[in-house]
């Protein structure tokens, strides 16, 4: 099934449980559609406080632990015969996405919810920080089944409507 203009889809990577739902939505969606997935992360703002070499030190470590992720997420959509591409920015992380998903050309870009409580919920969410400024739509991700994937009866009971025919259980791993 085509889906009139939504080929390519940009999904904000920081190795959480929000991002693989987002990740595992965008892999269905791309491959229901034939496009591609855009895996972003945005490197953290170090304090300008601290010494050149110590930023290095912290920026070396972050790539470490988020080269890791991404390359599980490259896995994933290797193995769904999904096109991507991995793009590694900088700065304030809902400019930084912004700022991807347009360079990128996306039509979409695709992030998991965390759930806001708290301090958060008063200040706004980061998806609602990235739809605030984004010219492309927003989807959010939020909690799965207890099957993880969206694709069970446990989804229509919870949500009150049958998921969407076959992307989910395109996504559905169990």
């Amino acid at each position: 099934m085509e889906l009139p203009g939504l080929k390519t889809f940009l999904v904000p990577v920081d190795g959480g449980e929000a991002s693989r739902r987002a990740k595992r939505y965008a892999i269905g969606l791309a491959k229901q559609c034939g496009g591609k997935v855009v895996l972003f992360h945005a490197l953290s703002l170090v304090s300008a406080r601290i010494s050149p070499e110590d930023r290095k030190k912290i920026n070396m470590r972050e790539m470490e632990r988020i080269s890791k992720v991404l390359r599980l997420y490259e896995d994933g959509c290797r193995e769904a015969g999904v096109m991507f591409k991995t793009v590694i920015g900088h700065g304030a992380p809902a400019d930084a996405i912004v700022d991807a998903a347009r360079a990128n050309r996306c039509d979409m870009i695709i992030m998991g919810s965390g759930g806001a409580t708290g301090v958060r919920k008063f200040l706004g969410s980061l998806s609602d920080r990235v739809s605030a400024r984004s010219s492309a739509p927003v989807v959010v991700v939020g909690d799965e089944c207890a099957c993880a994937n969206s694709c069970g009866e446990s989804c229509l009971r919870r949500l009150g409507f049958a998921p969407v025919p076959n992307l989910q259980n395109d996504m559905c791993t169990c």
